[in-house]
Formats: structure tokens, sequence, C-alpha cells
């Protein structure tokens, strides 16, 4: 472009696109069974007893918590790692907070978690990211019955512990190299305990309180026989002790207690369970009788009072 004069006239400069800002990539991989939140959910934020802030959670399959904006749920503790936790969900609607690896870490109701690990989340959780002062309280409208979930963990604590207890046998077993007197007919015992239990189950149904405490009772009694035969098939070298002391040590042939006797074994222990929970309630009817028999007689000292002051008037 130029005047007449022949001299060009300058173009303004050209504005330069300005580039949106670049994040550093989220380093986590959503599990398998991850899936998109189906319940309503938000994050109260606390201040000094007092709410200041509370966030809506999207419906994702997973919500960012950290400093960057881009985060889902943005924090600006200086505590707080650019990327610090990630809420989780699964197809039945349960939430888990996960700890990216933070420096300053993640608390659970005032207990730090695990980084890289799924802690489950119920409705008024309390969560604190970093060093911040802010306490964040988890509500969902997925409903939470506390009782069940009790009796889910008992359940589930009581599987393992029996998985375990079969494991040890089995290494046990295997070590040792003893039969434990069963011979060629083990396998169509073991098939006969199994349809005994499938048997046993369809009967019972889901197993109450009761149950379940008697079948811990009997499992701890089964871990102690065998600590027990451990000890004394352990240390040969005590018994030179044994024989100065002109004591012999006694070895008893022990076998690991079978299917059939922990069911008698938990049998026995529900019967001892039901007659303290008999004896419990005469004591406590007795006591019931006695506390009426007592107010009877408070009663009847009372009208005798009254009536003396009636008759001296």
């Amino acid at each position: 472009m130029s005047d007449q004069d022949g001299f060009a006239i300058p173009s303004l400069p050209s504005k330069k696109q300005q580039s949106p800002p670049s994040f550093p990539p989220l380093k986590y991989e959503k599990p398998t069974w991850s899936s998109e939140a189906i319940f309503d959910y938000k994050i109260e934020m606390l201040k000094g007893g007092l709410s200041v802030e509370t966030a809506i959670g999207p419906k994702k399959e997973f919500v960012t918590i950290g400093r960057l904006p881009i985060c889902d749920i943005q924090m600006e503790h200086q505590s707080i790692s650019r990327y610090h936790a990630v809420i989780q969900f699964n197809q039945d609607g349960d939430a888990f907070i996960y700890d990216l690896d933070s420096a300053h870490g993640t608390k659970l109701n005032k207990k730090q978690v695990s980084p890289r690990e799924y802690i489950p989340l119920k409705p008024g959780d309390q969560l604190k990211f970093g060093e911040s002062t802010r306490v964040c309280i988890f509500e969902s409208q997925k409903p939470y019955d506390p009782e069940e979930e009790m009796e889910e963990r008992r359940k589930r604590i009581l599987q393992e512990r029996l998985a375990k207890a079969k494991a040890e046998a089995g290494e046990q077993e295997e070590d040792e190299g003893a039969s434990w007197g069963f011979g060629e007919d083990a396998e169509e015992e073991e098939e006969e305990e199994e349809e005994e239990e499938t048997e046993q189950r369809g009967k019972s149904g889901d197993a109450s309180l009761i149950n379940i405490e008697a079948e811990k009772m009997a499992l701890e009694d089964a871990k102690r026989r065998r600590e027990d035969l451990e000890l004394m098939y352990g240390d040969d070298s005590d018994e030179e002790f044994y024989d100065r002391t002109s004591k012999k040590k006694k070895k008893v042939e022990e076998k690991a207690d079978t299917h059939d006797e922990l069911i008698v074994k938990q049998k026995n222990t529900e019967l001892k369970i039901r007659v303290l929970v008999k004896k419990i309630e005469e004591k406590k009817a007795e006591e019931e009788e006695k506390k009426a028999e007592g107010e009877e007689d408070l009663d009847s000292y009372m009208n005798r009072i009254s009536k003396n002051n009636t008759s001296n008037r």
C-alpha cells in the first residue's frame, strides 16, 4: 500500500494468536470396572466449622481433584498437588477415593490413605487434601445402610479367614506328607462333604449373626490346635532338657480338623450360645420380677405410712 508520493504506508502488526495453556498429562488409567456416576453427589467444603463452598459433582466415570484449572474440583492451597486425587465410580454407583501419590497425601476421616489404592467413600465421609484446613464432606444420593454394610463386611472377613485356614492346612499337609488317615476314598468323601455343605446352605439360607460368630469361634479353635501342633513338632533341641529334669516330652499325633469335625464343633458352639442366651433371658426376667416385687413393697410401705398419718390426725 502506498500514497500518491510513492511512499509505502506501513501496515499494522498482525496480532499473534495466543495458544491455549498446556497442562501436564494426567497419570491415571481408569479401572476395568469403571462406570459413569448414576447417583447425584456433591462435596461440601467447611472452614472453621462453616460451609464456604459446595461443589456439585459432574456425571462422569471419575472426577479429578487438584490445583490445576482443568481439574473437575479445583483446590487452591499450595500443599495440594496439581493432580492430587481422583473420585472413581463403579457400575453400582459406589464411589472410591484414589490418591494420585500426592506430595502431602489425602486423609479420609482423619486417617491417611495409602496412595494408588481405591478406598470406598460413604455419605458423610470427611476428606482433607494436603495441609489444607478445609474439610470436604462427601454426600451422595445412593441409599446407605450401615448395618447391612457391617454384615457384608463380617461375611467377607469370615470368608477370607476360612480361605486362609484352608490354604494353611493344605501347605501343612504337603510339608508333613501326611494323609491324616484318608485313603483312596478321600475324593469320594470330599464330594460327599461338598454335597452336604450345599444342602446345608440351601436349608439355612443367609447365615445369621449367631452362625457367623459360631463359625468364627470354630475357626479360631481349629487355628489354635494347628499352632499347638506346630509347637509340639517344632524344635527337637529341647529333648535333652526334658531328659535332664527326668521328664519325658510326649508328642501326641494330631490331625487337622476335617469338615465333619468343624461342623460338629459349630453345632456344639451354637448349642452353648443358645444356652447362654437362655440363661441371660432368664436372668433378665428374674431381675425384672424382683424389681416389680420391690416396687410393690415400696407402694405398700408408702400406703401404710399414708394411713398412719391419716389415723394420727
